[in-house]
């Protein structure tokens, strides 16, 4: 069993240790400089590489490089100089270096150890001994390595080319930025903002742009508000966006301007991802304006002038513009008018206008479509503006001052717009029926908050939201104030005429009506050349407020009477009469209303029948004609019985020109019937009137109304029908080619009893006539006596003038 030597160690010489340790030191010094080397020209490349990336899209794009990407460069540049610390720098500085790897180094560069610095350094970790000449031989190798370490120069060992060129290299990229720093610091301190601190904003313009909305009316300035980190300005839709862009006062440093650019590049890029592209040039030095007609949908806004870019696109969003949705107004009417308990008080407004009494106090309430910020209500005599805490009344008058105390205009939410206003009278009128003087002038408001508005007045809402947006039209309310209208006279005499006796009874027919009551009704007259009128009484006075009144005794005496015989007039005075009604009107004051005056002459009973015999002479004459012309279709209809009879006969084989004549004849004298029958109608009346006549001038008509009116309107209401049945049956025969004779007989019957009845009211007529012409004559016989008899007074006095003359 052989058993293992003990080893041999052999301490090193101190040549070989400091040689070893001198290696070690420069190997860890070249290692940790190549890695810094390394590290400064990488960070050099990479400011070289970022520097160019950011200034090249900034002059593509005019913008700075996107956050989020210098945020991630940055994540991924600092991991990598940390690894490349580790591994160039920290690693070789920290990494243990055997002696055995640093004895072969030498051995590769000086082979004139032949080995024997590796046996040297093996050695002294022990060599198994396996003979007397081991040893020796050790210790003999160990001291020739000893000897050759003494004389080894380190610097032959390296190659430092490769250094030296790394050196140059980071050194030319180093010396690169720092001149970069020297002769343009703001360079470096832009690029550590931008990589380093990765702040949004690195780059210094020399070009600024200020955006603002025009929005109308009146060219308003509106800045672009900050909305979920986007500028944005709420734009009303339909309307034309006018933007306006300004280069503003100042410059980027103390002591420089911005520059004006030529012009500016507009981006507008819609909702459906389409872009236009406008260049717009200046309006004015400094201002550039560009116009969209009626938009109608959002869009987002990019400029674009010299170095300045928006980061953001400034946002377009439309919104509908203010408006009033409903209007209702809370009224409180004149108390006269009897409307606070009859009408509704609460009236809402369906269109733009609104008619109200005048003296209406009523408070508008306006809801509007959206949330209101202010209001203005303007009018051509004032105009108040408010919001919700306050308001502002400016009249137009410039004897009246502004009032500035009033309350809020708005509700606390800006949706209602409430105020309150009272209807006067556009002016005070004058009754120039009664006085020059002017009437009661309007009451009091009966609030100071309570707004005078004039009758007919436009009220024009003006209105601006919460969006900053203001209305280009004004809503329009018109409140138009009804006044109080005089009342409404209709009179007409009835039964007399302008000729009248001193004992007549003069009836007046008509209406008297108001828009909210009357007051008073009745008589007023006049004698001859009185000028003040005198007053009487209706016999039947209008109930209190009625505002409809007929003028009428009872059912059977529709019409008022004005009874002469009380004045005592004689003949050949005069009598103006009228009808008078007064209201309640409170603004201005009562209002009376006279209706048209009605004259009267006082005559005697002679004159009158004189008068009224020139009537019954006409009425005579037509219903001569009314006569005559019965007869002619009485003839007309016997000479067709003897056509129908002959026709009848032949029947199918009657010949055309018989059944033509037929049907002729049944129309023409159908419709002469019925002419005839609507002037006996006009007849009757002339006759009925005269009857009037005389009665109400307290005259006997003298059996007119039994002998002639009774008897005619007997032969209009019921005879006449009958024979135009009797002619209409005729025709319709005729016209179906029917048998006709016994019809065209009857008619024939029918007429010629008509007209024997006519005849003899005619001659009670002729009669009547006669005893009115006698009256006439003896009325002129009369006349001539009185005219003889002034002729002969005039003589006498004149004899007897001539007689005292002689004296």
């Amino acid at each position: 069993m052989s058993v293992s030597p003990d080893p041999v160690g052999i301490a090193l010489p101190r040549s070989i240790r400091s040689l070893l340790r001198r290696v070690r030191l420069r190997l860890r010094r070249d290692a940790v400089i190549t890695g810094l080397l390394f590290m400064i020209g990488c960070a050099a490349i990479v400011f070289w590489a970022t520097t160019t990336l950011d200034a090249g899209w900034f002059q593509l794009q005019k913008l700075e490089l996107p956050v989020g990407l210098r945020a991630i460069l940055l994540a991924m540049l600092l991991p990598c100089g940390l690894m490349l610390l580790a591994t160039r720098v920290v690693f070789p500085l920290v990494r243990r270096l055997r002696d055995a790897d640093i004895a072969l180094l030498v051995e590769r560069r000086f082979p004139q150890f032949q080995d024997r610095l590796m046996i040297s350094v093996e050695s002294t970790r022990g060599i198994p001994d396996e003979g007397p000449l081991v040893r020796p031989m050790l210790e003999r190798a160990s001291q020739e390595a000893d000897l050759l370490a003494a004389e080894v120069a380190i610097d032959e060992i390296f190659d430092t080319s490769g250094l030296k060129r790394l050196g140059l290299l980071s050194g030319g990229l180093m010396l690169s930025v720092a001149c970069v720093g020297l002769f343009s610091p703001q360079s470096l301190i832009r690029w550590w903002h931008a990589f380093v601190r990765c702040d949004e904003i690195y780059h210094q313009r020399t070009t600024d742009l200020v955006l603002h909305a025009v929005a109308q009316p009146g060219d308003r300035r509106i800045a672009f508000q900050n909305i979920d980190e986007q500028l944005t300005y709420r734009h009303p839709r339909g309307a034309d966006l006018e933007l306006e862009m300004t280069v503003p006062d100042g410059g980027p440093h103390e002591g420089q301007l911005w520059t004006v650019p030529d012009r500016v590049r507009v981006d507008v890029m819609r909702v459906d991802g389409t872009r236009s592209r406008t260049y717009v040039s200046a309006s004015s030095a400094r201002t550039w304006r560009f116009v969209i007609t009626r938009l109608q949908e959002p869009i987002d806004i990019e400029l674009l002038a010299g170095d300045y870019r928006t980061r953001v696109p400034y946002r377009i969003d439309l919104v509908n513009p203010p408006g009033i949705d409903a209007v209702r107004l809370k009224c409180t009417y004149p108390e006269y008018t009897g409307w606070n308990q009859l009408r509704e008080r609460v009236l809402t407004v369906t269109g733009s206008e609104i008619q109200l009494p005048i003296g209406t106090t009523f408070e508008l309430n306006a809801t509007g479509s959206k949330s209101l910020q202010a209001v203005r209500i303007v009018s051509d005599q004032f105009e108040v503006s408010g919001d919700r805490d306050s308001s502002r009344t400016i009249f137009r008058d410039e004897h009246t001052s502004a009032n500035a105390g009033g309350g809020p205009l708005l509700s606390s939410d800006g949706r209602t717009i409430s105020t309150r206003m009272v209807i006067v009278p556009a002016a005070v009128p004058l009754d120039p029926q009664h006085s020059s003087e002017p009437l009661d002038s309007p009451a009091a408001p009966p609030s100071p908050d309570v707004l005078q508005i004039p009758a007919s007045t436009n009220l024009r809402f003006f209105l601006h939201d919460d969006d900053d947006v203001m209305s280009a039209s004004p809503e329009t309310l018109r409140v138009q104030g009804i006044p109080d209208l005089p009342p409404v006279v209709i009179a007409q005499m009835k039964g007399v005429g302008n000729a009248v006796t001193r004992l007549a009874r003069i009836p007046i027919a008509g209406s008297l009506r108001d828009d909210y009551g009357l007051v008073s009704a009745g008589f007023e007259f006049l004698v001859d050349d009185e000028s003040t009128w005198r007053p009487r009484p209706f016999r039947r006075v209008p109930e209190p407020n009625a505002t409809d009144f007929d003028l009428q005794r009872s059912k059977d005496e529709p019409y008022e009477i004005f009874e002469l015989q009380p004045l005592e007039l004689s003949e050949g005075q005069t009598l103006t009469l009228s009808v008078v009604a007064a209201d309640d009107n409170r603004l201005p004051g009562p209002a009376v209303t006279r209706s048209e005056p009605l004259l009267f002459r006082v005559v005697s009973r002679e004159e009158l029948l004189s008068l009224l015999y020139t009537r019954e002479i006409a009425l005579r004459n037509r219903f001569e004609e009314v006569v005559a012309q019965l007869e002619e279709v009485r003839d007309d209809l016997k000479f067709h019985a003897e056509v129908a009879r002959r026709t009848d006969a032949a029947g199918t084989a009657a010949t055309p020109e018989d059944r033509g004549s037929l049907n002729t004849s049944a129309t023409r004298n159908g419709n002469n019937l019925r002419r005839q029958t609507n002037e006996l109608t006009s007849i009757v009346e002339g006759f009925e009137e005269i009857v009037q006549q005389l009665e109400n001038n307290a005259i006997s008509p003298q059996e007119m109304h039994a002998l002639i009116v009774q008897p005619l309107r007997a032969v209009t209401e019921e005879r006449m029908p009958l024979a135009d049945r009797a002619v209409s049956a005729f025709r319709v025969a005729a016209m179906d080619s029917r048998p006709c004779e016994t019809l065209v007989i009857q008619s024939e019957e029918q007429v010629s009893e008509i007209i024997v009845g006519l005849k003899l009211i005619l001659e009670n007529v002729r009669d009547m006539a006669e005893f009115h012409e006698l009256l006439k004559e003896g009325k002129a016989i009369s006349d001539k006596l009185e005219e003889l008899m002034q002729e002969m007074k005039d003589l006498q006095k004149r004899e007897l003038l001539e007689k005292l003359k002689g004296f």
